[in-house]
């Protein structure tokens, strides 16, 4: 009988005892943290999507040359020989306007056969200089000029070719340089600026 009595005691405690063990798991107060888990991989990347097709390439704008106004080359009409110190030719350019007058820029160039020479210049060994002016402000003439420089007769001139001349208003933007410096156009060679404005030849 005693027996009994103590299993039941041994039982009760048991019960007791899970029971209070149960509810300590359940409020989740005294349970240790496990370790947290491995990463999952990376997952793999997408593709590239393809290029798009390239767009159609706008229209070339204005070189800013439509009013730059140029000859055709002018045969010389200067004597050979020039029997004198001095010498002057006239070269006709009806374009040119009081515009151009005042604020535009003139360039003349001589032909030689295949040699193209800027107005002013100057040709020591054969005793010339060569330079153009305008008769007046109003005026559509270029006169060019040929004076030896010794102040002897001239002889055959060097410049006994063609002649041609290029106006360029000046209200035509000038394209800068490299150093950010507005062109000057009378320090470029023929074939720059030719190719510049698109002059041809």
């Amino acid at each position: 009988m005693e027996k009994i009595k103590q299993s039941k005691w041994v039982m009760l405690f048991i019960l007791v005892v899970g029971f209070l063990l149960s509810c300590s798991s359940e409020d989740g107060q005294d349970g240790a943290i496990g370790p947290e888990g491995p990463q999952g991989e990376q997952g793999e990347q997408g593709q590239q999507g393809e290029q798009g097709e390239q767009g159609i390439q706008g229209e070339q704008g204005d070189t800013g040359t439509a009013n730059v106004i140029y000859s055709e080359w002018i045969p010389s009409g200067f004597p050979n020989p020039i029997n004198s110190d001095f010498d002057q030719w006239e070269m006709y350019a009806p374009e040119l306007t009081q515009e151009i007058h005042d604020s535009g820029t003139i360039l003349v160039y001589a032909r030689v056969t295949t040699v193209i020479y800027p107005v002013p210049n100057t040709f020591f060994t054969s005793n010339e200089h060569w330079e153009f002016r305008l008769l007046d402000t109003n005026d559509t003439l270029i006169a060019i000029r040929v004076n030896s420089i010794d102040g002897g007769n001239i002889g055959s001139p060097v410049l006994n070719g063609d002649f041609r001349y290029i106006l360029i208003p000046g209200g035509i933007p000038a394209t800068t340089g490299k150093d950010g410096a507005p062109l000057d156009y009378t320090k470029m060679t023929y074939e720059e600026v030719i190719a510049h404005f698109g002059i041809p030849e």
